[in-house]
């Protein structure tokens, strides 16, 4: 009787773990694909799309020497940069992984940046970033913590 109960609560779990595997979404997949619309949104909407995608402690570390963090900060940073009209920023992710599936991952991808410089140039600057997500109470992921770093000094676009 006690072996049957197990195989019965053994077959039980291992089928309740199948249909737990295909019933849930690759999160990694998810991520790149949030990324992805991420970049969207703030080609679209600039600063709006940008700060969209942050959770309400979210941070970015950039070319200061200690972190932003909070939507108004991050707002207040990156306005200047989204009200130049020669100013353009756009990213793909490249790569996606849980850290802690459910909870935590990043993404990793290129960047490129456009603006024109005091001498009315137009400047081109490339880079790597870093984004890791987090799940919000609500369910949705939103970046916790935004870092770049360049390749090297901007270029000269002619």
């Amino acid at each position: 009787m006690l072996s049957s109960l197990l195989r019965f609560t053994s077959a039980v779990l291992l089928l309740s773990a199948v249909t737990f595997a295909q019933n849930t979404p690759d999160e990694a997949s998810l991520l790149m694909q949030l990324d992805r619309d991420f970049d969207k949104a703030t080609a679209e909407k600039g600063v709006d799309g940008w700060v969209a995608y942050f959770a309400p402690n979210g941070s970015m570390l950039g070319d200061t020497s200690k972190p932003i963090t909070g939507a108004d900060e991050i707002r207040k940073a990156m306005e200047p940069a989204f009200n130049d009209s020669s100013f353009s920023l756009r990213w793909h992710p490249i790569k996606a992984e849980m850290m802690i599936p459910g909870v935590l991952g990043y993404t990793v991808g290129r960047w490129e940046r456009l603006r024109k410089n005091k001498e009315n140039k137009l400047m081109k600057s490339t880079g790597s970033y870093t984004s890791i997500w987090k799940k919000q109470p609500d369910g949705s992921w939103k970046i916790v913590l935004d870092t770049g770093n360049p390749d090297g000094p901007p270029v000269e676009i002619k």
